[in-house]
């Protein structure tokens, strides 16, 4: 015979299926607990996966900028120093209506590794770099993270030529070889050689304009362009062989909160980071 559901027995199995507040209280706090402790997991392999996408896509830029050199009897794509639109990409970051310009990527008008790269205009960008523009009231996220070494490439006009890297020397005004090197041709590329010679960095959201990177060779160690720390404090850095790495940067004043003043170097003595970059950007001749 069946329980009334106003018995006494019925209401007693009933109360036992039921979680007391203490018991939910417990539930909850071994959620939290557990979430806590995975949060961070989920974020380094967040992490991780985002730097394999950036090492990803600057061995693609490296693998364009070899067959471009192929294609031109191993001379490099023109890196504008002086905001010539005659460069291996155009535009600058702080104008927003370039910043989100995928032609300027893609397009072989503009771009000069377009060709080799097709409309994967994503190997340009950082999956990490949060930086925006604001166009027309609208925010939109920049489409290029990465700049291409100032000590490499050839210049913008007639006739084919290295670029002079005009920052090696510190004062805007260094000519090709006078004293620093720089690198028109895969050929060059003897000090330093190729597998230590970088030349594309992701560069720092508050730094980047053009698409060149200058680093100054001079002492005492100095900033001009800053590279990017969207890893964990590490940057990817692309080299002249092809291969690529996610570069640790060490000295907390290689990581920038806003945009430095434009057209000077920033002193930081000692920085172990420029010295890394330094002996990986040129030697003089």
């Amino acid at each position: 015979m069946k329980d009334h559901p106003s018995s006494p027995a019925r209401q007693a199995r009933c109360c036992r299926t039921a979680f007391t507040l203490l018991e939910l209280l417990v539930v909850v706090a071994i959620i939290a607990v557990l979430a806590a402790l995975l949060l961070p997991v989920l974020a380094r392999v967040k992490q991780r996966a985002q730097a394999s996408w950036c090492l990803n896509h600057s061995k693609q830029l490296l693998a364009a900028l070899h067959l471009y050199a192929a294609d031109a009897s191993d001379w490099l794509p023109p890196n504008a120093e002086d905001g010539n639109p005659v460069s291996w990409v155009p535009g600058n970051l702080w104008n927003p209506f370039d910043a989100t310009n995928t032609l300027f990527l893609t397009d072989p008008r503009w771009a000069k590794l377009g060709p080799y790269t097709g409309a994967a205009a994503a190997i340009y960008k950082c999956p990490a770099d949060p930086s925006t523009v604001n166009l027309n009231g609208a925010i939109y996220p920049r489409v290029r993270s990465v700049s291409m070494s100032q000590a490499v490439g050839t210049k913008s006009d007639p006739p084919l030529a290295p670029v002079d890297g005009v920052w090696l020397d510190g004062t805007r005004h260094h000519t090709a070889g006078h004293p620093w090197r720089t690198y028109g041709r895969f050929t060059d590329m003897t000090q330093p050689g190729p597998s230590q010679l970088w030349v594309f960095a992701e560069e720092d959201r508050y730094s980047i304009n053009d698409a060149a990177f200058a680093v100054c060779m001079t002492m005492p160690t100095a900033w001009v362009d800053w590279p990017a720390t969207y890893h964990n404090g590490s940057g990817g850095i692309g080299f002249a062989d092809g291969h690529s790495e996610i570069h640790h940067w060490t000295d907390p004043r290689t990581r920038l909160t806003a945009t430095p003043p434009l057209g000077l170097t920033i002193q930081s003595p000692d920085n172990p980071d420029i010295l890394w970059l330094q002996q990986r950007n040129s030697t003089m001749r």
